[in-house]
Order: C-alpha cells, then structure tokens, then sequence
C-alpha cells in the first residue's frame, strides 16, 4: 500500500515537472512592442492592439506580424519576405539580435531558408508551423527543413516540387498539408511519417490520379482530403492500406467513374464526400463494406440509378444516417431498407417513381425525405402507406402533382401528415387544367366533378330513351294508319269486284262487234 502511494506522489511530480519546463506562450502586447522599438533598425506598431507590425529600417525585405485575438491565448507569427534569392539569402545578416516571443503558429511566407533568420530573430519553433512558397523553382529538400524536427503540425504551399525525402526527419508529425503542389507527388514521400501521421490534406494539388503507393504507409491515417484536385478515376488498391481511415473527401474533382472495390478496405469509414463530380453511375457492392459509413454525400453529380438495380445500389451501409443526392439526374429512387435513422435528399432531380424495397420494410427508420423539384405526379398506395408509417419530416413541393381520381389516398393522405409536411403551402396540383394549392383541395372535389359527370350521363342515357319511345310510338301509329287504310283499300276492291259481277251483260251484245253488220247508228 505504502508503496503505491509512493508511486502515485512520484507521478504526480513528474507531471508538475513536465508542465513547468513546457515554454509558455504569453502572448504578444503593447509592452514588448515597446521593447522592440528601443532595439537599432527596429519599428513596432499596432493598429487594433490585435494585429503588431514589426519592420527593419535597414531590410525592407522581410516583414514581421503577430497576431493575437481579443481574450484569445492563441498567438500567430507571420514571418514574410520578398524579394529575389541573392535579397532574400541576404536577409540574416542585417537583422538585429533579438528573442522574440513564442507562438503557437508560425507562418513561414517566402523566407527560405529560414535557419540564419531564426537565429537572428530568436525564433522559437512551435509545434505547427506554416511553410508557403519557396524563393525558387527548384523542389524544396530536405535540409532546408532541418530546423523542424519535432513538429506536430506542417503545412507546405504553394511549392513547385518536393523531393521525395523531404520529410525525412520531421517524424513525429501527427498533422500533414500539402496543398498547391504543382507537380506529381513522390510514391516515397510519405513514408517517413506514416507512423505518426492522423491526418493529412491534399487539396487543389492538380492531381490527376493518386501516385501508386503514395498512402501505402499510412496505417494510422483518420482523415484524408482530397478535394479540389483534377482526379479522374481512383485506381483500385489506392485504399487498401488506409484499415484506420473515417473520413474521406473526394469532392470537387472530376470523377467519371469509381471501380466497386474503391472502398472495400475502409470497414471504419464514416464519412464520404464525392460530391461536385461527374459520376454517371455507381456500380453495384461499391459501398457493400462500408458498414459504419453514417454519412454519404454524393449530391452535385449526374447520376441516374436504373430502376432494376435501385433498391440493391446502397446495401451495406446498415449506419447511415445522411444520404445527400440532391443535384442530380435520377429517375427512381428506392425506399432504405436496413439501414440507421436516415435522411435524404432527393432534390432537383428527375424523380417520377419512390419504390419499395423488396422483403419487409422498416419505415420508420426513414427520419426525413426532401423530393422538391422532381417529377412526382402520383404515389402509389404502398409508398403513401410506407411514409404514412414513417412519421418522417416530409418536403414534397414543386412536383407537378394531380389531382384526379387516382388521388383520393394522397389527398388523404397530405390532410393527415401536414404537420409534419414542412412545405405544404407551396404544394400545388393540377385539376381541371387549373394548379391549385393543395390545401384549399379536398377528394370531395373529385367525388362532386365525377358525380356532376355521372348525373350527366344518367340524365343523357334518359333522354335518349324518352326519345326511342316517342320515335317507336310514333312509327307504330304510322304503321298502324298505314295498315288501316291498306285495309280499306282492300275492302273497297271487294266491294267493286262483287258489283260487277252482279250486272248481266246480255250475250248478243259483242255477237256484231267487229262485223259491221247490223251496227247501231251513232
């Protein structure tokens, strides 16, 4: 017991000890600016007791910055010079001696190499340091870093090339920022800091495909940026060292096309931004490994999704609870299936059709579905059930919705959620050639035209029957009419038939006829 205790008093001073010989960063105020100014060449002054100016009456080449925000204890020194390389090698040796004080960021513009500056100035090297563009077009080396050894934090800009050991002795860095490189990445650059290294950004660096291996080293690595390079495709493999990686940016590139085992090695990713590229299509399994993946943005793309493949085309993202694909060219869309709490973004796109996914579905693990400015004109009765079962927050407008007999349950449906539809005021739809806001329209409306119609066709069928009625009768008195004056007709011939033969005609009447003989006289 005695000699636990002893241990933990023991620790306990180490730790005093420790903090007591870390070097303090008290700041830059009005009264070192004072000092400064007692020193030969030197001029300090301050406009908003924020931002110090410290220039050298004999070197207009270099200028000095220390910037501290109000009630901030985080102090930035910027050291920037100008000139060609004879001025700027020439800087050192007409600088005073001075100790300035120390800072948390050092900001490094221009002023390589730097060592003699230091010296001069009393520099002392924090542990982030900035390091932008260099006085010639030659790669930066390694021995121009020298000084740096121990850094936590490094970010090189704005250089023409770097040689492949150039961070050869900076191998404790936790943070890497290799941004405006203008030529390709050394295969071996990274190697050195692959131990160490957390995080590394690579933005607007013109790349057109990752140098094979170049992230081989960094097993270590949790977040990666990518974004703002030139990227057409990412080989298969460029990932496959990277078992620690959650957060990768793509975005802003110029991606045509990802192979499906792009990702198949990052099981511990959570995010991934592709957005603000030229995707067309995604193969199927392309996120089948990404199990722990909780957001997704894929949103500013051209991609359309073929409905056969639709409701397969995100399987293995069982924690995703962000799905961004507003800005696209998509037809369908399928219901998550599987999946987190999730919501999603389907705006400005083409979307004609929401499906279901095959099996049982879980609705309410959908939290919300933004569908405006798509090409929804009906839902079908199993989606309007699925999103009824869903309680999500719902934003549907600008659809060229209808209204008509095939939109009594939407109908229904939009009086029964419009709390918690966040747009309906602006949800208009077509009726009789008219756009009509939806909440001023009830089903009742289409019931009152169809029986207005149905009426219409009872009354009309009536009609027509009154009609052949009267034609009937009226052909059936004519018929008749007809009939009895046939009738009459006949009875009158019967009559006249019977008076002729009732007269007798004497037999010597036609005995002359033709003969001439005893004719009577006219």
């Amino acid at each position: 017991m005695l000699k636990s205790t002893r241990i933990k008093v023991l620790l306990v001073v180490v730790y005093i000890v420790a903090i007591c010989r870390q070097p303090s960063v008290s700041g830059f105020n009005l009264e070192d600016c004072k000092q400064l100014n007692a020193t030969a060449n030197v001029t300090c002054y301050t406009l908003n007791m924020e931002q110090f100016n410290i220039n050298f009456s004999n070197e207009e080449h270099i200028n000095i910055y220390f910037f501290q925000a109000n009630k901030s204890d985080i102090v930035s020194m910027v050291l920037s010079c100008l000139g060609t390389d004879a001025e700027v090698l020439q800087i050192s040796d007409n600088l005073p001696s001075l100790l300035l004080p120390r800072s948390n960021i050092l900001t490094i513009d221009g002023c390589i190499p730097f060592e003699g500056i230091f010296q001069q100035l009393g520099v002392r090297i924090p542990d982030q340091v900035k390091l932008h563009r260099g006085i010639t077009d030659v790669p930066l080396k390694r021995a121009q870093l020298s000084g740096l050894t121990k850094l936590k934090s490094l970010l090189l800009s704005g250089f023409d090339a770097l040689d492949e050991d150039v961070l050869a002795d900076i191998q404790n860095l936790e943070t890497l920022d290799l941004t405006r490189i203008q030529t390709a990445l050394p295969s071996g650059l990274l190697a050195p800091v692959g131990a160490q290294l957390t995080q590394l950004n690579m933005r607007e660096n013109r790349m057109v495909t990752p140098t094979k291996g170049l992230f081989a080293p960094l097993q270590l690595l949790d977040t990666l940026d990518l974004s703002y390079n030139e990227l057409i495709t990412i080989p298969s493999g460029t990932f496959d060292q990277l078992h620690n990686l959650t957060v990768l940016d793509l975005s802003n590139n110029h991606l045509s096309h990802l192979p499906a085992d792009a990702f198949q090695s990052l099981r511990k990713l959570q995010r991934l931004y592709i957005a603000y590229n030229r995707l067309q299509q995604l193969e199927l399994g392309t996120f089948k490994t990404l199990t722990a993946l909780q957001q997704l943005k894929l949103e500013n793309n051209t991609l359309d999704i073929a409905p056969s493949v639709a409701c397969r085309i995100f399987d293995g993202l069982d924690s995703l609870e962000y799905l961004e694909l507003n800005n696209n060219s998509l037809s369908v869309y399928c219901f998550p299936k599987d999946m987190s709490s999730l919501t999603v973004d389907l705006s400005f796109n083409r979307v004609h059709k929401l499906l279901l996914p095959p099996g049982e579905t879980q609705p309410r693990l959908l939290v919300s579905l933004n569908v405006r400015h798509n090409q929804l004109r009906h839902l079908s009765d199993e989606s309007l059930q699925y999103l009824h079962d869903s309680f999500a927050q719902l934003s549907l407008a600008h659809n060229p919705w209808q209204c008509d007999k095939e939109s009594f349950l939407w109908l229904d449906f939009l009086k029964l959620n419009s709390k918690r539809i966040v747009d309906v005021a602006e949800m208009y739809c077509s009726y009789d050639n008219k756009q009509r806001n939806v909440t001023l329209f009830k089903s009742s409306n289409i019931c009152e035209s169809d029986t207005i119609f149905y009426y219409q066709i009872a009354f009309a069928t009536v009609a027509l029957i009154a009609l052949m009625a009267i034609v009937g009768c009226t052909f059936k008195e004519r018929r008749n009419a007809g009939k009895q004056l046939a009738d009459s007709d006949m009875n009158n011939s019967a009559m006249n038939s019977s008076d002729m033969n009732e007269v007798s005609i004497p037999e010597n009447v036609y005995e002359n006829v033709g003969t001439g003989r005893d004719t009577p006289d006219c």
